[in-house]
């Protein structure tokens, strides 16, 4: 016997394949968002740029978005010691801060998200209070508009004494990896645009250039810099250098978690959301956000985390039955985040939405009370034993089945008359492959009702 699945309704989204590996360099800096960052020791030559034109670049890889996350500052608003910054919004957007007296900010900022989170990208900003074009931003070789382009950036900067940070602004510090960072005094108007490109190359007006390569110790060499001070780094926190063995452009960087589709479902006041992981590195669990408004105002419903299989390189499907609050006839918008095995969560962008309703009845009809209620088992996911709990409202014939993603039947467990009231029978997979299974409860009056169960091994 088999089931017919074509009345299942889904929202289905996939994941674009990650952008490959960035700069040509055997080590990236690698940075936990947790305290890690690099300094590099005050000096002159870091702030009082010739004519006040200078160039700050980097190629970044940010795990995800949500937060505000630092790129190269030289910026302590304690003892009003600020002079310039360059971060990353929460939102994707690049910002930029100078100041010419240490106290007063001026606030450049891309109106629109120029970055995605798990994609390489190279950054820069120009500054040129003497040109036509006093701020550029670009991404990836492309220049990108900004709010504030009616005031002009300071012709000099303030000489804070501020040690400079790389991956830090305030205590808002990257999470993700950084290549090849360089401070230049002077205006760059080309920069790569490609994971190709070869790695960068001091000059005279160059002021740092890290490239990390470096295969132990704290200390990073600043590059060969024609003629200026020495301004190595030093690595701060747990800030480390990962070596990318048997990597290099056109290979994908790994991701902690994989997510290739994000479903949901809708029921009667009910939703169920269904998602696919194709891999899973150092992953404790999952949390699911809602919002009815699907760019903004997500919340989580879940209070504990959903486990997960922590760590694999197989297809893993998971399910949540979301049943909190929820209102037929009003349309559920669902994210979901991971959480690796140190706390950090890391919110994915791929959204699903649902929108549960009532049961129809048609004119001269009347609204009773079904049957028979079938319940969510549980737990779901499970590992071989999971609980179906059912209710017989008036008494009559009961089938309960398990059947498997072709529409066969893989289990009978209940095929005979039962009185009235409520029923709990278990289910064991343990002979069974992993995944995706649905149980079937039927009876009388025309009674038919499937929901999804996942097995996990």
């Amino acid at each position: 016997m088999k089931i017919g699945l074509s009345s299942i309704v889904i929202s289905l989204v996939l994941l674009a394949t990650p952008a490959a590996w960035g700069a040509m360099n055997t080590y990236v800096l690698d940075l936990d968002g947790n305290g890690d960052y690099v300094s590099s020791t005050d000096a002159d030559n870091l702030t009082n740029f010739t004519d006040g034109s200078f160039t700050l670049q980097a190629w970044i890889f940010l795990q995800q978005l949500g937060y505000n996350y630092g790129i190269i500052s030289k910026w302590e608003q304690t003892g009003n010691q600020r002079s310039y910054s360059l971060m990353v919004t929460s939102t994707g957007q690049l910002r930029l801060y100078l100041s010419d007296d240490g106290s007063t900010t001026y606030t450049w900022q891309t109106p629109a998200t120029v970055l995605m989170s798990d994609t390489w990208h190279h950054i820069a900003v120009v500054v040129n209070p003497g040109g036509s074009d006093k701020i550029e931003f670009y991404v990836d070789d492309v220049e990108y508009a900004h709010s504030n382009s009616g005031t002009d950036p300071p012709s000099s900067l303030y000489n804070n004494t501020s040690d400079l940070w790389v991956g830090r602004y305030e205590n808002a510090y990257l999470w993700g990896y950084m290549d090849e960072v360089r401070i230049t005094d002077d205006v760059i108007t080309s920069f790569p645009d490609a994971v190709t490109t070869q790695p960068l190359q001091a000059n005279s007006d160059t002021e740092i250039l890290y490239h990390f390569n470096e295969e132990s110790g704290n200390a990073l060499d600043y590059g060969t810099v024609g003629g200026n001070p020495n301004n190595p780094g030093v690595l701060q926190g747990d800030a480390g250098r990962r070596s990318w063995s048997g990597l290099g452009p056109g290979n994908d960087l790994p991701l902690p978690v994989t997510l290739v589709a994000l479903m949901a479902v809708g029921g009667d006041a009910s939703v169920t959301v269904s998602w696919v992981t194709e891999s899973e590195i150092d992953n404790l669990g999952f949390y699911i956000y809602r919002s009815t408004n699907q760019e903004s105002g997500y919340e989580r419903i879940t209070s504990e985390l959903i486990p997960s299989q922590g760590f694999t390189m197989a297809t893993q499907t998971y399910e949540y039955f979301d049943e909190r609050d929820v209102i037929n006839s009003v349309t559920y918008y669902y994210k979901i985040s991971d959480v690796d095995i140190i706390g950090r969560e890391r919110m994915h962008q791929m959204i699903a939405s649902a929108t549960p309703m009532a049961p129809v009845v048609l004119p001269g009809e009347t609204i009773s009370l079904a049957p028979y209620q079938l319940s969510q088992n549980y737990p779901n996911p499970f590992n071989a034993i999971t609980t179906i709990r059912y209710y017989v409202r008036h008494g009559g014939e009961v089938s309960l089945s398990v059947y498997n993603l072709q529409g066969e039947v893989v289990a009978k467990l209940v095929d005979e008359s039962q009185d009235t009231g409520e029923y709990f029978h278990e289910f064991d997979g343990s002979q069974l492959p992993a995944g995706l299974y649905f149980v079937r409860l039927q009876g009388e009056y025309g009674y038919d009702n499937v929901k999804k169960m996942l097995f996990l091994k």
